[in-house]
Formats: C-alpha cells, sequence, structure tokens
C-alpha cells in the first residue's frame, strides 16, 4: 500500500476509529504501511487474567484483519490468543465487543488465522479504505 494513497490514510483513520471506542484503555497505537503487508497495533492496559503478566495488544493486517495477542518478550514478540477472522473491515464496536468478550473468557474468533484476503488482491480494500480517509 503506497504510504501516501487515500487507502493508507484512511487505515490511520479506521484504525483510530477503532482505538477511540476503547476509550481510554488504549496506551499506543501504530500503523505501518511502509513495508510489507500494512499492519496495526493497538497497546492496550488491560490484560488477560489469563497471562496477566503480559503486555495485551490488539493487531491489524490486511491478510487477516484483527487479533488479540500477548507480548510474550521485552523484544515486541507476540504470540495470538485468537483471530476475529470475520470481515476486514469490521465496524470498530464490533472489534470493541471482540477484545470484550476475549477479556471475559468467551474465546471468541478462531485459533487460527484465516486469510480474509491475499497480499494486493485486486478487491476493494483500498476503495473501502479510502471512505475513512
Amino acid at each position: 500500500m503506497d504510504a501516501r494513497s487515500r487507502a493508507a490514510c484512511g487505515l490511520v483513520n479506521y484504525v483510530h476509529e477503532v482505538a477511540g471506542v476503547l476509550d481510554d484503555d488504549v496506551v499506543e497505537v501504530d500503523v505501518d504501511v511502509e513495508e510489507g503487508p500494512a499492519t496495526a497495533i493497538i497497546i492496550l492496559r488491560s490484560r488477560m487474567p489469563t497471562f496477566a503478566e503480559f503486555p495485551l495488544l490488539l493487531t491489524w493486517d490486511e491478510i487477516s484483519g484483527w487479533a488479540v495477542r500477548v507480548e510474550i518478550s521485552g523484544d515486541g514478540d507476540t504470540t495470538p490468543l485468537s483471530y476475529l477472522g470475520e470481515e476486514i473491515l469490521p465496524p470498530p464496536v464490533r472489534v470493541r465487543r471482540y477484545l470484550w468478550d476475549s477479556l471475559v473468557g468467551r474465546y471468541p474468533g478462531t485459533l487460527r488465522p484465516r486469510p480474509l484476503r491475499h497480499l494486493d488482491a485486486a478487491d476493494d480494500l483500498e476503495r473501502r479504505l479510502a471512505r475513512f480517509g
């Protein structure tokens, strides 16, 4: 994805909309469209009860969509706990519900990533992202 495109700007705005519905649970938001698949990371204040010592993250990539992850090292290595696996750009309130369900042990989503699209696919992702721009 071209970092100067409307789609890239739209992705930044979309991720910030998701972060906005998470209120004060958000510590940091990072969006990367420079190398490889576009990705986003939202670092959260919340912790998974079963992994309380590990920082919790909500991540997005343009292949598998949203995932709940924990950071397993001080070097930024993460491991996924689940993938939302429904839609590449679900409404922000749906992402919030997915996170909340994860935090209370409802185990939403899937354990394995389900490719929702192929990298650089000739689909409508960039057009859909541009609407957030």
